[in-house]
């Protein structure tokens, strides 16, 4: 696979830790989220075309970013039609702008309560573009402030089509 350009909107990027020479306090959240969650994955994005990504991103908040390559671990495309149009829709008029949900995070990390309701962390984030987008990750039951990063490695609605430990190891 050739990434960027054999992404496709839709496709969820997996991404690893922030070096620790690139910040202490994101490489302290993202193996915070690591050891919660029992995964090598702390951070979702959502590839939405032209090198641009959607995301909640530590510290900044909701918004499209460019395509970052850095700590890249898997690709996940998903198998059902994605609905770009009600998604982007969603994220344009509800999401966009939000700041990231610190609180929510540590309600997460230490299991109690939920975080605010007009701020949201990276998989959180996720969860509801993907109901908007008609991609059926998680039940819709489950609450999106309870689902992980990793958790997406686990989800029936993706194929894995970019594992950066299989490609380094061929």
């Amino acid at each position: 696979m050739r990434i960027p350009e054999d992404l496709q909107p839709g496709d969820h990027l997996l991404y690893g830790p922030t070096p620790l020479k690139k910040g202490l306090l994101s490489w302290m959240i993202d193996k915070a989220i690591c050891v919660k969650t029992w995964s090598y994955v702390c951070h979702i994005e959502i590839h939405v075309g032209h090198s641009l990504s959607v995301a909640s991103r530590n510290g900044i908040g909701v918004n499209q970013y460019p395509f970052r390559l850095d700590q890249l671990t898997h690709v996940l495309r998903p198998y059902c039609q994605v609905n770009m149009f009600s998604a982007m829709e969603w994220f344009n008029r509800t999401a966009r702008g939000q700041k990231y949900d610190f609180k929510g995070l540590m309600c997460f990390y230490l299991a109690a309560k939920r975080g605010d309701r007009d701020r949201m962390f990276c998989s959180e984030f996720a969860a509801r573009w993907d109901r908007h987008a008609a991609i059926r990750s998680f039940t819709e039951r489950f609450d999106a402030d309870k689902i992980a990063p990793g958790n997406y490695l686990m989800s029936p609605a993706f194929e894995e089509i970019y594992n950066a430990d299989a490609d380094n190891s061929a």
